[in-house]
């Protein structure tokens, strides 16, 4: 468990309430010289979640007590059920029971599960009082194993609890970011004790705050990077904006698509995890289950730490808005995913490829899905001798995208001086989909035997593109940091998007684009 400061207020705390209702802390301080002085404040309490984290690397407990699994539910097993990231983020259950020899000769005898290749990950079911989720253990216990009794540690995941009529739900966020520009929160045990934690968002009638973790210092948040570690970072709320109660599933389907804005913000997997629904102030509801979430590292293209709670908060407007409809999330979770892998976790040799992929789909949505073309009418425009970059093309026109080749991109340069030598004059895009179009479809003519440093450049570059799409197909009309320059970003360094800075074009059919 984190430590938390005690809940008993320094003698030179008071706290009083304006008419309002506002509180008012207040610290008197002395310095050396004798002089009196008061620091005065208005901050709202942090985020206090059912479940309280500690930091780096270790579990959560969520549970201890008598459990069943659904796939065994003879008698009960006691034990902890706990959150865990090694050897990847989970639920884990850990519980004995005493057991017959005849019992344990029954398990190892059942044979084949019938599910195939598949293994289906059992639920629990525990005891509630009063209908309320039990409260966090101080700690996961070390479960005793006498001789003879049977031993289970299973993945698990499972609802506990109804999920209907609820006012609020918390959760935890994996590997968040930092925010120069969040606004303060307190302590609510020690209210004189405050951090620049909070960032604010709304869309879709809901309103998601977050709030940073006490004790993550600019020393942990390095840690965390330079280890590409694991810890819980923010803690959530998320609740309806006009302040009506609401359902666990409409609950899910609000926090999915902030997950997803969060991904885009910081170019690689997280979610909001452990959600713990309240009804008249009770825990009532929780989800006990994971999601892919990748280790801590800077792979943004966009975020800028100066603003980044800005950004983040205007970014989750526009995903919440955006993927109202199935269409819409269907092609934005598509497309993120090509940008994350391409960010993430693959080879200098596709990072070129994903993103081209991505942004055809994001071409396709803009100019057939809801565009004005129809899908017969799109494979007839198409110029049958170019294809993929006559697609993407018309996406990077018009989102203003400068496409060519940037001076100190000296490797991608030099494929392009290559290419021209040979008799085509491209520019960036068309280095880029000539090296995708090579690792693609080989030949023997065309091994595709870029240098390392060619590959890295057009890779950068192509999801660098991808970023902006993404961010232009929800709506985005924020800055963005200044990156890919020839020297290295000061901090606070912005640019605005593209399409904010240039005029929209109109497309039609068979055309040119028109201005307007």
């Amino acid at each position: 468990m984190a430590d938390r400061p005690s809940n008993q207020p320094h003698s030179n705390v008071t706290i009083h309430y304006e008419a309002d209702g506002t509180r008012v802390v207040s610290r008197t301080l002395k310095n050396d010289q004798g002089d009196v002085f008061i620091i005065e404040h208005r901050f709202p309490d942090t985020i206090v979640h059912h479940y309280q984290p500690s930091l780096e690397d270790e579990d959560v407990p969520l549970y201890s007590g008598q459990f069943h699994f659904s796939d065994r539910e003879d008698r009960p097993f006691s034990g902890d059920v706990f959150f865990t990231w090694q050897p990847t983020p989970r639920i884990s259950a850990k519980g004995s029971r005493t057991s017959t020899p005849q019992e344990i000769a029954e398990i190892f005898e059942s044979g084949d599960s019938g599910n195939g290749i598949w293994r289906t990950v059992p639920g629990l079911s525990i005891p509630l009082t009063g209908a309320v989720i039990p409260k966090q253990p101080e700690d996961v216990s070390e479960t005793s194993q006498p001789s003879g009794d049977l031993h289970v540690e299973e993945q698990v995941q499972t609802q506990v609890g109804a999920g209907e009529s609820l006012t609020d739900v918390t959760f935890l966020v994996p590997n968040g970011w930092q925010a120069l520009d969040a606004s303060r929160v307190c302590d609510p045990d020690a209210p004189e004790i405050f951090w620049d934690g909070r960032t604010t968002a709304t869309g879709d009638g809901w309103t998601v705050q977050f709030d940073l973790l006490p004790g993550l210092t600019h020393k942990k948040w390095s840690r965390l990077k330079k280890i590409g570690g694991y810890s819980f970072t923010h803690t959530g709320r998320l609740t309806r904006t006009d302040g009506a109660s609401f359902s666990s599933t409409e609950a899910f389907s609000a926090l999915e698509r902030i997950s997803l804005a969060l991904s885009l913000a910081m170019g690689r997997r997280t979610a909001c995890l452990l959600p713990v629904g309240y009804s008249n102030g009770l825990p009532k509801w929780t989800h006990w289950a994971t999601a892919p979430i990748d280790p801590m590292k800077s792979s943004s293209d966009w975020l800028e730490s100066t603003c980044s709670a800005k950004q983040i908060g205007d970014l989750i407007h526009c995903v919440l808005n955006f993927t109202r409809t199935k269409e819409n999330l269907r092609a934005f979770r598509n497309a993120l995913a090509y940008y994350i892998a391409a960010n993430v976790d693959v080879d200098v040799h596709l990072k070129a490829s994903l993103p081209i992929s991505g942004l055809q789909l994001l071409t396709y949505y803009e100019f057939v899905t809801i565009g004005p073309y129809s899908p017969r009418q799109w494979g007839q425009a198409i110029p049958k001798a170019r294809g993929t970059e006559w697609e993407v093309r018309n996406l990077i026109d018009k989102l203003g995208i400068t496409i060519a080749v940037p001076r100190h991109f000296k490797h991608l340069a030099a494929v392009r001086d290559r290419m021209r030598r040979k008799g085509a004059k491209r520019d960036a895009l068309g280095v880029v989909i000539k090296m995708r179009n090579v690792a693609t479809h080989p030949t023997k003519q065309q091994s595709g035997d870029y240098a390392v440093y060619e590959w890295a450049e057009a890779g950068m570059l192509a999801n660098y593109w991808l970023c902006l799409a993404l961010l232009y197909t929800v709506g985005y009309k924020g800055d963005v940091a200044a990156v890919l320059q020839p020297r290295p970003r000061h901090p606070g360094e912005l640019r605005g998007t593209p399409w904010e800075a240039k005029p929209a074009k109109r497309w039609r059919v068979g055309g040119k684009p028109e201005r307007h």
